[in-house]
């Protein structure tokens, strides 16, 4: 990484909290994951070449997804998985843990943030994925109590005058 390597994290809750719950099918849960794609294709064409995801069964899963296959045909693009503890996919179903397991082999990079789950280690993940980030995409109902680790990261985040946008996921907007 040069210093003028341009980085982008992706953070969100978990799909528990979205109006759709785990239903990917869902046309809101697809409007999403189209909005997340633009923005990291908009992202990638002014200048990024890195980003940081906060790995999860939500929208850390979707954004390294959605970077992996973008990887297939840029080369310059770098994908770096923050895990927050080494068995965080322990009891999900098979199909997730397949996916997740998939993401991470093909990434550039995988940092586990603790080894075991402790209090705390899903937000040391979203602020390990945000270090150094020029650009925090952020996806979270900031009006939902559920989501305070998203909302403690967007705190943190204006504290450093960083850009960060914020997905709400039962409106689809980009704020």
């Amino acid at each position: 990484m040069t210093d003028t390597t341009k980085i982008c994290a992706i953070i969100g809750c978990s799909p528990m909290c979205f109006p759709w719950g785990w239903d990917e099918e869902d046309e809101y849960c697809v409007a999403m994951k189209l909005v997340m794609m633009n923005r990291v294709t908009l992202l990638r064409s002014q200048g990024v070449t890195r980003f940081h995801v906060s790995m999860d069964s939500g929208v850390g899963l979707y954004a390294a997804e959605i970077i992996n296959r973008l990887r297939e045909t840029d080369s310059e693009i770098e994908l770096h998985c923050y895990v927050p503890y080494e068995e965080q996919a322990t009891k999900w179903t098979p199909e997730l843990r397949d996916r997740y397991f998939n993401a991470l082999s093909t990434c550039t990079e995988v940092v586990t943030v603790a080894y075991e789950k402790t209090v705390g280690c899903k937000f040391k993940a979203h602020l390990e994925a945000m270090r150094g980030a020029d650009t925090v995409i952020a996806v979270y109902d900031p009006d939902d109590s559920h989501c305070e680790r998203e909302v403690a990261a967007g705190v943190v985040v204006k504290m450093l005058g960083k850009q960060f946008q914020i997905v709400d996921p039962k409106t689809i907007k980009l704020s």
